[in-house]
């Protein structure tokens, strides 16, 4: 057992980055067309993306997304995330973090995120499959103080568990979970999809749950469809690489998740938009439909499995991607954005119709 769990979470490292593993689909981002304004009326050297998150003043609405946690390797990865997301004072998501239920020992591993970023907002992450077996939270607790955690993400991943090989299906007492999870916490709870979305439907549930923060992580990016396929078949699992093939275009596309996320929230509510946003124009675009802040992962992980200054280099991308956008639609501050001029395309506006 102890050699499945950290070949698996090796194996998501390795296939996402040296096989192609993302969404047939795309984002629908492209279906969201910004006004040129050709007087501004700002300096760009004025611009402010600075915002509050979590509590905490953050430099940009930019989180690096989850991607890993647990082996060796995952580790030397967030490491060098959170030393790059502490120099840029940026937010860190990190990957799940079930290893630690089944091996407490490597909670002591995870130590090493925090100091390398003392002062940032740092996220912690569990699937849902491992809440819903919880008869308490004190490993929820270990796993939060083990980080110094801000907040905790639970996933919510039914399409992969559907096609991994060692996938836990049942999830009939979820909401039952998350709301005593809620209601037990004493930091924030971000409910996140991982690569199909949050729908409307699910959204309004969750908020009125009382759940604030939002991460719809919808189609368009990586696919864990495609992740785990290529385990599947690796495997010889024939089943499974057959219902891996048949679902890799499921999902809502982000642009399409954000928008209906955003209609059943609240003023209180904070929705990160993320799910295929590669570059700053995405992030400005993501924020003017409706997201509050934008996470990015994949191409952080690439980056981080080559050396810290790629990581770093990437950042200042999309900063400079983000400000250039904003200063050519007459934006100065984050908040601007949510006024800005756009057009809402086919096929996403015929989503949206129905």
């Amino acid at each position: 057992m102890e050699k499945d769990i950290f070949q698996r979470k090796d194996d998501h490292i390795k296939i996402s980055i040296n096989e192609n593993i993302n969404s047939r689909n795309t984002t629908w981002l492209e279906y969201v067309r910004f006004v040129h304004n050709s007087l501004p009326g700002i300096n760009l050297k004025d611009i402010d993306i600075s915002m509050k998150f979590l509590g905490k003043q953050i430099n940009a609405p930019i989180i690096i997304g989850s991607l890993t946690g647990g082996t060796k390797l995952g580790l030397e990865i967030n490491t060098k995330l959170a030393e790059a997301a502490e120099k840029f004072q940026i937010p860190l998501m990190v990957g799940s973090q079930r290893i630690q239920l089944e091996y407490p020992d490597t909670s002591k591993a995870f130590t090493s995120i925090r100091k390398s970023a003392p002062n940032i907002p740092i996220i912690a992450n569990l699937g849902i499959s491992q809440l819903i077996q919880m008869e308490n939270f004190n490993s929820i607790e270990k796993i939060i103080h083990s980080i110094e955690a801000d907040a905790i993400a639970i996933h919510l991943n039914p399409l992969q568990e559907i096609i991994q090989p060692e996938g836990e299906t049942d999830f009939s007492n979820a909401m039952e979970k998350i709301s005593q999870l809620n209601d037990y916490l004493k930091i924030p709870l971000i409910i996140k999809e991982t690569g199909a979305g949050l729908s409307k439907n699910v959204s309004n549930k969750l908020i009125n749950m009382g759940i604030k923060y939002l991460d719809v992580s919808g189609l368009g990016g990586t696919s864990f469809a495609a992740v785990e396929y290529s385990r599947a078949k690796k495997q010889n699992n024939h089943l499974k690489s057959i219902i891996g093939n048949t679902f890799l275009d499921w999902g809502i596309p982000t642009a399409a998740s954000i928008i209906e996320t955003r209609t059943v929230a609240k003023d209180s509510t904070v929705i990160i938009g993320s799910g295929g946003i590669r570059n700053g124009l995405e992030i400005a675009k993501s924020i003017a439909i409706g997201a509050n802040i934008s996470a990015i992962a994949q191409p952080f992980l690439k980056r981080a499995f080559n050396n810290l200054k790629e990581v770093e280099s990437f950042i200042e991308t999309l900063i400079s991607e983000l400000k250039s956008a904003m200063f050519l639609t007459g934006c100065k501050k984050i908040k601007d954005l949510k006024n800005s001029d756009y057009a809402i395309l086919p096929p996403l506006s015929t989503w949206l119709e129905r």
